[in-house]
């Protein structure tokens, strides 16, 4: 007992607390997240080994190692020789923004969301100033096809190595494969691409580019991107083979993070990328993000804070015969908050609790962390539900609502495929 408080409630007014913070970001979201640790620490919810375990974890690893790899094909100018096909699209607004959700996309599945938004937004301002396209209409499809890519591949997210690991660490003999987000979010992909050059064309703003934007910042950043034609032909392979070593990751018998790792290496050893620029790759924010939220499921444990949010469940929701209405319920207060604080933190803070309802009320914990995930990552009507949303705000000359016109309509539309696939493709029930 602290301050007359049992310790379940300690960690639950912890939790509670760190959402706001989340929310507000009143403080850095990393520094919310390190102090949520140490004050599970603190309240004796978890020792000082379990508060700092996952920043060696195996998907620390893979977060810090794909994003060098995904630095070294940036700079050596591998990523931009692909992009430089879309300006066959560009006769016409319509054609280019279908062709760039789709293109930002299918980046953002094998590069960092961040990464592929920079690269694509610096190709859509030389678009831009040489066709006389309104740069307001060509940004925001650039984050929207980052923010439903992502879950191509299950390392396109910090969140999918992670949502893996807590399933398997339930030890129900399932896992989550290299491809498992891949069909919802390619058809999520599609209808955004379809929606942005029909419906989202329209509730997009138009007015006239930024003048405040300075476009020598990208004819800068194209600049650095230029390398030897040997670099770059190493670092585009040295990722195809990555991500091969990772689909067949059972069958060579080398983990994910180890394979991540020895492609590290080789973009370093022969310098695509020097080691300075490796680090300042590394994205300490969100490896610290989720690092210090993981062990908010142990401290619901031990603390008995988990039996608490069980118990509550049910009461509320044992009334509901349907998974699907649980489904649908996890979707409506996830997605509105995503929109509002970052992503993995969103999908760290429920993840434990949604296994709590999975266990509780008999529901397959596959099919439910599958529903947290894209509940958490339809985060495209508010410029702070992402990096790469706020990093469109200025070439974009964007304000709040010119991201909530088009981007609530796509957000409903988006969680009822979601909804539907989910209940049609898992089996809800144990």
């Amino acid at each position: 007992m602290i301050l007359g408080l049992s310790q379940a409630t300690l960690v639950l007014l912890i939790v509670l607390i760190a959402f706001v913070l989340f929310m507000t970001e009143a403080i850095p979201l990393p520094c919310t997240a390190m102090a949520t640790a140490v004050s599970f620490y603190l309240v004796r919810a978890v020792d000082a080994k379990t508060a700092l375990a996952s920043f060696s974890s195996p998907t620390a690893m893979i977060i810090a190692t794909m994003a060098v790899i995904g630095e070294a094909v940036f700079r050596t100018g591998g990523a931009g020789s692909i992009s430089h096909y879309l300006v066959k699209f560009a006769d016409s607004d319509r054609k280019l923004i279908f062709a760039t959700v789709l293109f930002s996309g299918f980046m953002s599945g094998f590069l960092s969301n961040t990464g592929a938004a920079g690269l694509l937004i610096a190709l859509i301002l030389g678009i831009a100033a040489s066709t006389g396209m309104n740069r307001c209409k060509l940004m925001y499809p650039v984050i929207v096809g980052c923010c439903f890519g992502g879950g191509i591949t299950i390392v396109g997210t910090t969140s999918g190595p992670f949502l893996k690991e807590a399933l398997e660490n339930l030890n129900i003999g399932e896992t989550m494969t290299f491809f498992e987000f891949a069909p919802l979010s390619i058809l999520l992909l599609i209808i955004a691409a379809f929606y942005m050059a029909t419906i989202g064309y329209k509730l997009l703003p138009d007015k006239p580019n930024n003048p405040d934007f300075d476009e020598e910042k990208a004819e800068a950043k194209e600049e650095k991107v230029q390398g030897s034609s040997l670099k770059k032909n190493i670092a585009l392979l040295t990722m195809f083979f990555t991500f091969l070593g990772m689909i067949f990751e059972k069958k060579i018998g080398i983990p994910l993070h180890i394979i991540a790792i020895i492609g590290s290496l080789v973009v370093v050893c022969t310098k695509c990328i020097t080691v300075k620029e490796a680090m300042r790759a590394v994205p300490l924010s969100g490896l610290i993000i989720y690092a210090a939220m993981v062990p908010v499921a142990k401290a619901m444990t031990n603390s008995g804070a988990a039996k608490l949010i069980a118990s509550a469940s049910l009461n509320i929701l044992g009334s509901m015969s349907s998974p699907v209405l649980i489904i649908l319920l996890i979707f409506m207060i996830i997605t509105p908050i995503t929109n509002f604080m970052s992503n993995s933190a969103t999908i760290i803070l429920f993840t434990p609790i949604a296994i709590i309802v999975a266990n509780s009320l008999g529901i397959s914990p596959k099919a439910i962390l599958v529903a947290v995930r894209f509940a958490a990552s339809i985060a495209i009507a508010t410029p702070v539900a992402m990096p790469a949303n706020s990093m469109a705000v200025e070439p974009g000359g964007y304000s709040f609502m010119d991201y909530v016109k088009p981007g609530l309509p796509l957000t409903i539309i988006c969680v009822i495929v979601s909804i539907v696939y989910v209940a049609i493709c898992y089996p809800l029930s144990i």
